[in-house]
């Protein structure tokens, strides 16, 4: 017990993890910090390629779209291979597709190494959003709030250069210095060493997993294990078979054949039963796939209501999220602000992601307030300043409003971690996390392509921004509903005891 302590501490001590962790901040800011941070040229785009705001708009929705809706596939490279080789992985993909983005001629291209993008953020992204879960306890809240303020960080200085890139150089140019930029990310993701406690799961044989015993031989485990107490009330592990075991083997399969070849009342194998024998087989090995897909990817955690109503919320909220991104540049020029000015105005609500993202752990870590509750203030907040935005017309008033858009909505992507932990725990965090941010990636794609159509259609972005102000309503309304019932199961899994409460134990927590 004293070992288990030692060592949750030591990973809140430990100086490598504060590595990791400005190594997370600097792969967040040059990832998903860019693509935010693209929208400056998309009035460019919209020039060069002969399209309206819903294309171009889909343009980084794309790019949103495949860097969440890729999240079950990076989780699980993630967890195959480590963090380490997704994040190096990340930065290659990014620079690659950026360069192709470069000298793309049609619209169809560039959609597709956008694309090719968002998958290659979506590496980076999900393996930043869980690892501060893994060398953090105490500090976690406040770690995985530094790590996601590497966005806001890129939304707030980013625009401001690329906007003088453009003014020096074309889009194709600022392009491949954004791609070189962004190999940069693979220098941090060389410096994510692998923590002892992070594998200590791969050293543990599985079946099918060929080890090597004290003897110096092979031995292939074809069982599951399983513990026994002994007299002393410790645990061992035992195996139940092993392939080089010394018992002769008896070919029953053969055996049973030549009995029932012997038999008269066996029925002979006519076509017709050697037909449905193989169709028997093939819906066993569909079932068997499906299975196996189901646990790789933990699409159990559908069965539960409660992660439904989040994988949902995160949905509609997002929409409110991104649609407010995507166009907030290119509102305020419609308003008459020049591109300079429109650009400062996210690098405003960049600064107050900053901010909130750096504060909030603090009031979570010390308990003044919970995530969910905290995640629920800033969507009622948000949607109420979306809303007031469509109002002003003057640059101080924009620039207020901006900086406090910038903190409201700034909490979200680093609160939805923490929420997710608890929920589902640690043991099976990093799946459910790239499942609930599937819907980030629809959201993304959808949030974009909604609100540039109803500007097409109105040639009013107000009207659009009702919308997401709308959205984020919704999707603060869902989490009151996951709120109530998180707070009722809480109430139906307390036992009094002499007067006490006390909780009872969690199969999902740690």
């Amino acid at each position: 017990m004293n070992m288990i302590c030692r060592k949750k501490a030591m990973l809140d001590r430990g100086w490598w993890s504060w590595v990791v962790l400005c190594s997370s901040f600097v792969a967040m800011a040059l990832s998903y910090g860019v693509i935010l941070s693209l929208t400056v040229y998309l009035e460019d785009l919209k020039e060069e390629f002969d399209v309206g705001s819903r294309e171009a708009g889909m343009i980084t929705g794309v790019s949103l779209l495949f860097a969440t809706f890729i999240s079950p596939v990076a989780s699980y490279v993630c967890n195959r291979f480590g963090f380490r080789a997704t994040i190096t992985s990340s930065g290659l993909i990014i620079t690659v597709s950026m360069i192709l983005s470069s000298f793309t001629t049609t619209y169809t291209q560039i959609f597709c190494s956008s694309a090719l993008t968002g998958f290659g953020v979506s590496f980076a992204y999900t393996t930043c959003s869980v690892i501060m879960g893994f060398y953090f306890r105490r500090y976690y809240v406040l770690a995985n709030g530094i790590v996601f303020a590497g966005v806001s960080t890129g939304m707030c200085a980013l625009p401001i250069l690329f906007e003088y890139l453009n003014s020096q150089y074309t889009w194709r140019q600022c392009y491949r210095i954004i791609a070189a930029m962004c190999l940069n990310i693979s220098v941090a993701g060389a410096l994510i060493a692998p923590h002892p406690s992070i594998d200590t799961d791969q050293n543990n044989p599985k079946k099918g997993e060929i080890t090597q015993g004290p003897d110096g031989d092979n031995h292939t485990i074809n069982s599951i294990e399983y513990t026994a107490a002994n007299t002393n009330e410790d645990k061992e592990t035992i195996s139940l078979e092993e392939q080089n075991n010394e018992l002769p083997e008896v070919d029953i399969h053969h055996q049973k054949i030549h009995e029932e070849s012997t038999d008269p009342d066996v029925e002979v194998q006519t076509p017709e039963n050697t037909k449905t024998n193989y169709i028997r087989r093939l819906l066993s090995y569909a079932a068997h796939f499906l299975n196996a897909f189901c646990r790789v990817f933990e699409l159990r955690l559908f069965l539960k209501l409660d992660f439904i109503i989040l994988f949902t919320t995160m949905y509609v909220l997002s929409v409110g999220y991104m649609g407010t991104i995507i166009h907030f540049v290119a509102r305020f020029e419609w308003v008459g602000f020049t591109p300079a000015k429109s650009s400062f105005l996210l690098s405003l609500m960049g600064i107050g992601g900053i901010v909130s993202r750096l504060t909030h752990g603090f009031l979570v870590d010390r308990h003044y307030i919970t995530a969910i509750n905290l995640y629920f203030l800033n969507l009622i907040l948000a949607a109420a300043f979306v809303f007031s935005l469509t109002f002003v017309s003057s640059y101080l008033w924009s620039q207020i409003l901006s900086f406090f858009i910038g903190m409201w909505m700034g909490l979200f992507p680093p609160l939805a971690p923490v929420i997710i932990k608890d929920l589902v725990g640690i043991k099976r965090f990093n799946s459910a996390f790239g499942l609930t941010i599937v819907s980030y990636g629809l959201a993304d794609f959808t949030g974009g392509f909604f609100v540039g159509w109803i500007y097409d259609l109105t040639e009013d972005y107000n009207k659009s921004f009702y919308l997401t102000s709308a959205c984020l309503l919704c999707g603060g309304l869902l989490m009151l509903v996951l709120i109530i019932m998180n707070k009722k199961k809480v109430n139906r899994s307390l036992k009094l005891v002499n007067g006490v409460s006390i909780p009872l134990k969690n199969e999902d927590s740690e």
